[in-house]
């Protein structure tokens, strides 16, 4: 049974997966009891730094009357110092982090920090890293004290609650705690919950902090996913920790009334829907007639609005339902979807359990530009199974197919507890002891040695040692640069097309500035074919030096310097000419984000969800 923020003594049984927003009559002051949030801005929360599972917890806390609050960490150990100034200051009763494989050592050295400011304030950590890895959190953080486990909001009411109250852990469902004798313990998980629409909105604290200017920010419509991809930690079919429904959706009203508030309330207009597949639960006819229903909602309701989804390849098909389907969802502000390609052979593709068939990719990838919609690519050329052969299919697959962003051809697999890879890395012995010390996402062996060199090379070719160890960027060069600049680009178009369209002479323009975007692209494709399979070459037949690996980083730093120069000078002249056609082209203004430590926006085809703590 799940309980809800009322103990399971003082409350009648409910259906497994019932949660209702309660509190105890014996908590008279539940303001005075005070919860800190701590959001380490490492890896994958950076350009637009919403956590919508922590926005969620704290809604739930202030709901029923606890106080809380949103504190952002910068990556970097001055800003450890000045959380914990803080922290001081606002004597929390409860701090909470949520942790994923790439900010667990960010998280331990910060904890060490507040167990000497707080001695007796309990550390709490969750996510998807303590779902699936809780007693090794522990055993790897010895300043923590719990561990949560699974979704978060009747967890951190329940432990709130047991918290003001003294009252022992010992019963409290989807924890892993210490007990006083310092062992760990692990409790039985919550069933998840099954009627999204009882949590109220989530928090836009973080919104707010940033003056309601973000990139984008957060919303969830669903919970799940019914897919099961094999290197993936968001909740789906096969790696489920707590009882009920893989997938869980919100009603379509709900959604847009959201939305609805959030443009009010905050003037805001771009989206990130952090599903984990928009056209769920069956990716066919129940699921799109749910997308298609969110879509026209927004229509109805007149808001102006921009939004990103993810999308599942094998879904969609070269029909005219679907081309009617995609048309819609672009009308509404649909203007980027994120697919998990992740291969160019069938072979991969079954390696990762993925559903969708070469041909399939190929299609998607053709369709979402015939509609204008930018495609954020998840692609892992390089894991522990990586062939020559493979590498040399994938980087001609993406030479062909959306080959401009040079990462996609480069990356590395980051593996994450809970996986199915992660278990037959381990039973084939390529599983290293970083991964089981420190959750390190590249804690692993190649089978290829030579294979693994070139994964490293690449590593550290046009990033820095933060990114070549840990996934973190500190420095931006002009590859990454160029990709977040490629969004932005896009959007220019489409937001145009979409806002200016009936004015004589803006199709034309545009048409124009898409065709010269895609033959820079296509060049660009090519560029890196070349470089890759040079490296590629270079490693096989052992001619990799320092010295020509310095020539490259100039050589590739100044090509895509180029590039975005070309890009940028063409836009301009392309804003000025449909300006003189009466294109108010500021309302539709979206810049680049400053550059943070920490790291670009990371695809949600591994962890992240709103689902968890």
């Amino acid at each position: 049974m799940i309980q809800d923020v009322t103990l399971e003594t003082r409350s009648p049984r409910r259906k497994p997966g019932e949660f209702e927003l309660s509190l105890d009559p014996r908590i008279t002051d539940p303001a005075s009891f005070k919860v800190s949030f701590l959001i380490l801005l490492d890896g994958d929360l950076v350009m637009s730094p919403e956590h919508l599972g922590v926005a969620y917890m704290v809604s739930a806390l202030r709901h029923v009357g606890f106080s809380a609050e949103i504190r952002e960490v910068e990556h970097g150990d001055e800003h450890h110092a000045a959380v914990v100034d803080h922290l001081r200051e606002y004597q929390p009763d409860l701090v909470c982090f949520t942790l994923m494989s790439l900010n667990v050592t960010s998280c331990v050295n910060l904890c060490r920090q507040l167990r000497e400011a707080l001695p007796d304030t309990p550390i709490a950590c969750g996510g998807p890293a303590g779902t699936f890895a809780g007693r090794d959190v522990l055993l790897n953080n010895p300043y923590a004290d719990i561990v949560a486990v699974g979704e978060g909001e009747p967890t951190v009411l329940d432990l709130a609650q047991r918290l003001y109250l003294k009252e022992p852990l010992t019963d409290c469902p989807g924890i892993c705690y210490r007990d006083e004798e310092g062992g760990i313990r692990q409790n039985p998980a919550r069933p998840l919950i099954h009627d999204l629409e009882v949590l109220p909105f989530p928090a836009r604290d973080q919104l707010s902090q940033h003056g309601d200017k973000l990139e984008y920010i957060r919303v969830s419509t669903s919970r799940g996913c019914v897919a099961n991809c094999a290197f993936c930690s968001a909740p789906h079919l096969k790696n489920r920790v707590q009882a009920g429904k893989a997938w869980r959706g919100r009603g379509p009203e709900q959604i847009v009334e959201e939305i609805a508030q959030i443009v009010e309330r905050h003037n805001f207009r771009t989206f990130d829907f952090v599903d984990s597949t928009f056209e769920d639960p069956d990716g066919g006819r129940v699921g799109k007639k749910r997308a298609a229903a969110i879509a026209q909602g927004i229509l109805d309701r007149g808001l102006d609005i921009y939004y990103n989804v993810c999308m599942r390849a094998e879904n969609w098909h070269d029909t005219p339902e679907d081309h009617a389907l995609l048309d819609l969802l672009t009308a509404s502000g649909l203007e980027k979807v994120n697919v998990g390609i992740e291969a160019g052979t069938a072979e991969e593709l079954l390696l990762w359990e993925k559903r969708a068939t070469v041909e399939d990719n190929v299609t998607i990838i053709r369709m979402l530009r015939e509609h204008g919609i930018y495609l954020a690519m998840g692609f892992i050329p390089f894991h522990p199974y990586t062939t020559v052969d493979s590498l040399t299919a994938n980087a001609r697959f993406l030479r062909d197919n959306a080959g401009h962003n040079l990462r996609r051809m480069t990356e590395r697999l980051e593996i994450y507890p809970g996986t199915a890879i992660v278990s037959r890395l381990d039973s084939d012995g390529l599983l290293d002891r970083s991964y089981r010390d420190s959750l390190d996402p590249y804690g692993y062996s190649f089978a290829d040695e030579k294979v693994g060199l070139l994964a490293k090379h690449f590593a550290r070719l046009y990033n820095n040692e933060d990114y070549h160890r840990r996934g973190v960027i500190t420095e931006q060069s002009a590859v990454f640069e160029f990709e977040t600049y490629n969004v932005v680009m896009q959007t220019f178009i489409s937001r145009l097309q979409r806002r200016f369209r009936e004015l004589p002479g803006v199709d034309e323009v545009m048409e124009a500035f898409k065709e010269y975007v895609h033959a820079v692209r296509q060049e660009m494709g090519q560029f890196n074919y070349a470089f890759f399979m040079a490296n590629l070459d270079a490693v096989l037949n052992d001619s990799l030096d320092s010295d020509k690996q310095e020539r490259q980083i100039v050589e590739v730093e100044q090509y895509f310097r180029d590039r975005l120069g070309q890009l940028r000078s063409e836009q301009l002249r392309v804003g000025k000419r449909l300006t003189r056609l009466g294109a108010r082209v500021t309302e539709i203004s979206s810049t680049l984000p400053p550059v943070r430590p920490g790291g670009l926006a990371r695809n949600y085809t591994g962890e992240g969800s709103g689902a968890t703590w």
